[in-house]
């Protein structure tokens, strides 16, 4: 599925040696990608990626549209992999602490077209949304190593939900379903509001009818996570000016499943907080490795109407979702992105980054485990050689590293932390600079879908752009378990002895 947005801080975390670095790297294929603007990594001493390509973009009811964002990847009966991709216009404007009138998204040149009665909005102006791709993987022979090739084959896509406004990150859902996320809020010119989820059924053959989950909150949404009955949501506002993030966790009422929607539920919306320590400044804290103990504050009114997002005013109904949670105690963090879960179980932990945080605003990686109530800084960038603005990310099933996306003002690089808390290099952009975003393996671990966004298309630019400017699909693989270096969860003290 893709949405549509129509020296590191060490405490112990050493960064393995030059040979992560990804130009030039020995033993990576990349294959075709390499000429569509990605470059393959050696991870510490060992490649990562054996090849990569990258996928068509067309569709059957025309072509995929720019400014890819997330995905999602689900397993049909027959074998071929369903997957989704995100479109909306460019983020930004929502960051802005002193908003100004909403522009119009990509409506002329690059819309997501769906059939009027699925649309969520009817002002015509609103064309982000989400595409469904499915793809065919077959054997291609091997390579001089005897590792295996593939091929991927894109054998049906269309667009499956429409009438939304800057889709982002999103989430994947275990019983094949799809969060997409708005990461913005205002109102279109028929009044409806924007700054909510919506549900996708990943197994859908055709669109479906875009439905909001307002009781999961109006604010600038980023991504989503589901674990054992509560939904997890990230926030993408800065401290400076807009006041910060909250990290949120939503609880249905009732059970949900493939049969059930998360429209159709009540529930609390609450906000984390780090106890003892009301309104915690997350984005100051650099103690890497020690556990904060945490409860959750409610949110009392998660469908304001403030179509600002930033009055301090605190009048009924008109006060944003994040200064509700922060007057009850929650935790501030700055420009939450990306968030995955890993494990399973009571040993399940939920991992998320703020692409900003740190006092060198450069990045940090957190980790909540929902066990035992605790928060813990588990990465935080202090170079931005090292790590720069992480945004969307994923975790790699054979080893559990996370893989980071970043999105920062120069090259762009797919950074993996180990559960020992090192940092690698596993992918650079090449002639494209455009951020990378939506990663996710396929079921079987061994293929990495990861997008670059692509920049929004100038007046007199083709349709998919310049190759330097255009928004890409690639399918690497691996073996992904194949990375020297220890593996044991140690963050913060190093590699383990």
């Amino acid at each position: 599925m893709l949405g549509h947005n129509g020296d590191e801080r060490r405490g112990g975390h050493a960064r393995r040696g030059a040979a992560a670095v990804a130009r030039g790297a020995r033993g990576a294929r990349p294959g075709d990608a390499q000429r569509h603007g990605l470059r393959a990594a050696r991870a510490q001493g060992r490649p990562q990626a054996a090849g990569g390509v990258q996928l068509p973009d067309s569709l059957h009811a025309g072509r995929a549209p720019a400014r890819r964002d997330h995905h999602a990847r689900h397993l049909r009966r027959d074998g071929r992999l369903p997957r989704r991709r995100g479109r909306g216009q460019p983020p930004g404007r929502h960051h802005d602490p002193h908003p100004q009138p909403r522009e119009p998204p990509l409506a002329r040149r690059d819309p997501v077209v769906v059939p009027p009665a699925f649309r969520y909005d009817e002002d015509p102006s609103y064309n982000g949304g989400c595409t469904k791709l499915v793809v065919r993987r077959t054997k291609d022979g091997r390579n001089a190593d005897g590792q295996q090739r593939y091929r991927y084959e894109v054998v049906d896509s269309f667009n499956i939900l429409g009438g939304t406004d800057t889709n982002c990150a999103g989430g994947e859902m275990p019983f094949k379903k799809w969060i997409t996320c708005e990461e913005v809020v205002n109102r279109g010119a028929t009044g409806k509001k924007h700054g909510y989820i919506f549900e996708i059924d990943a197994m859908s053959d055709g669109p479906v009818e875009a439905v909001p989950i307002p009781q999961a909150g109006r604010f600038v949404h980023e991504a989503a996570a589901w674990r054992s009955g509560v939904l997890y949501l990230t926030e993408d506002r800065r401290i400076r000016g807009a006041g910060g993030s909250c990290f949120y966790r939503y609880t249905p009422d009732q059970r949900v499943g493939q049969s059930g929607n998360l429209a159709e539920t009540t529930g609390p919306l609450e906000a984390l907080a780090v106890k003892g320590r009301p309104r915690f400044n997350a984005d100051a804290y650099t103690v890497v490795g020690e556990p904060l103990e945490v409860e959750w504050v409610p949110v009392p009114e998660p469908d304001h109407d403030d179509d600002t997002d930033n009055r301090r005013d605190r009048v009924p109904n008109f006060t944003p979702t994040r200064f509700q949670a922060q007057d009850n105690g929650a935790a501030i963090f700055d420009r939450e992105e990306g968030i995955w879960v890993s494990g399973q179980g009571q040993g399940a932990k939920v991992y998320f980054d703020c692409t900003e945080g740190g006092p060198q605003e450069l990045g940090q990686v957190w980790e909540y485990d929902p066990g035992r109530e605790t928060l813990t800084l588990i990465y935080i960038s202090t170079d931005s050689q090292t790590l720069q603005n992480p945004d969307n990310i994923t975790i790699v099933p054979q080893t559990q590293d996370i893989f980071l996306c970043e999105d920062g003002p120069a090259e762009q690089f797919i950074r993996g932390v180990t559960q020992d808390g090192e940092i690698y290099d596993f992918a650079q952009t090449v002639t494209n600079d455009s951020e990378f975003c939506g990663a996710c393996f396929d079921p079987d671990g061994q293929t990495l879908y990861v997008n670059q966004q692509g920049d929004r298309l100038g007046e007199n630019e083709p349709p998919q752009g310049t190759p330097q400017t255009r928004a890409v699909t690639y399918a690497i693989y691996g073996p992904f378990e194949k990375r020297e270096g220890s593996n044991n969860k140690n963050f913060g003290n190093g590699p383990s002895r």
